[in-house]
């Protein structure tokens, strides 16, 4: 109805959506969704065919740019039909099933990684944390651990226990607790091996690809639940170890989550960064480049009541469209919380 009547269109022009680039974010890029989201984050998820279908209907409406064209257009307020792609978190998926069909495509795009889980075996804690919470259901968290209150399993599912854990803890609570759990509930090592990060020699390989490389923090904490000498060492020490390993300069950054505030914009400033990306329309106004906004999308993000791709749905993707209904959740003018559970 919204593509049908133009709303989608006027949609975009209230969103801002129409008179920017499109920039996508994606996550892990997997063979099965449907196999690979039995132990994984589904929403982090989409298959190689999903993703060629989303990248082919972009491509028949915009010309791809890579993210250093698109950051001279943002900064000369060029709002021609451009799109850039982007993957975050650096997962071994990237290399195995997303950069082969870009290169066989043509496709320029970016990976934002997370540097200390780069050549690790170490598991990102959303994706640890998410699977511990998925195999308690029937056996509910205690209503308190070291006096925080933490969710009901009862009456939410995991994902939405995990994002409440996340986004109101520091990592270094949140990686305590998935420690207990773990230890509760031991997991077999070959359930996380599919969110092993790429190595530093699949990330040089990818760079020489032609595949802008950017940071996306040292350990993945979202930066508005940290202190300001914290959010400084996850945005500079992450693009020093890049830079060191790479050779290259490192411009880009994305915000964990896609969330952000006024002091994570100063940290990630004084980092040195040029351009960051977010997961919503609002812009920090001193720092506009280090704002701009991105579309997440997943496998059934564009997926219509019968299961088929939607290019209505798409196409209210991409203006933004259903921001104007769910709104944004961000306090993005909150000064950074301290590390009060370190």
């Amino acid at each position: 109805m919204l593509c049908r009547t133009g709303m989608d269109r006027v949609a975009g022009t209230l969103t801002g959506a129409s008179n920017a680039p499109v920039v996508l974010g994606y996550h892990r890029v997997v063979e099965d969704f449907d196999s690979s989201a039995s132990t994984a984050i589904p929403s982090l998820l989409i298959s190689a065919g999903m993703l060629e279908r989303q990248l082919d209907w972009i491509g028949r409406r915009y010309r791809f740019v890579d993210l250093n064209e698109l950051g001279a257009r943002v900064e000369r307020g060029d709002s021609r039909p451009i799109a850039a792609i982007t993957f975050d978190d650096g997962y071994r998926d990237f290399y195995t099933h997303a950069l082969p069909l870009l290169q066989r495509k043509g496709i320029p795009a970016a990976l934002f990684v997370v540097t200390d889980h780069v050549g690790t075996r170490r598991i990102q804690v959303h994706d640890k944390l998410y699977l511990l919470l998925a195999r308690r259901r029937g056996r509910p968290l205690p209503k308190l651990w070291n006096g925080i209150p933490l969710p009901d399993l009862s009456t939410v599912n995991p994902f939405h226990a995990l994002r409440t854990l996340l986004e109101a803890w520091p990592l270094g609570a949140v990686e305590r607790l998935t420690t207990v759990l773990a230890a509760e509930d031991p997991i077999p090592d070959e359930l996380w091996e599919p969110g092993y990060s790429v190595t530093w020699e699949m990330l040089d390989r990818i760079r020489r690809a032609g595949v802008i490389v950017g940071s996306h923090t040292k350990s993945h904490a979202l930066m508005t639940n940290e202190s300001p000498a914290r959010m400084r060492e996850e945005a500079t020490g992450s693009r020093a170890q890049l830079e060191a390993r790479l050779g290259t300069p490192i411009q880009h950054f994305a915000y964990p989550s896609g969330i952000f505030n006024t002091a994570a914009v100063s940290a990630v400033a004084s980092a040195g960064y040029r351009f960051a990306y977010t997961t919503c329309t609002h812009r920090d106004a001193r720092y506009p480049q280090l704002t701009i906004p991105r579309s997440v999308l997943w496998e059934n993000a564009c997926l219509d009541s019968n299961r088929n791709f939607s290019s209505a749905i798409m196409r209210c993707q991409v203006q933004r469209a259903f921001d104007l209904v769910g709104g944004c959740r961000q306090v993005h003018d909150a000064v950074a919380s301290q590390e009060m559970y370190a």
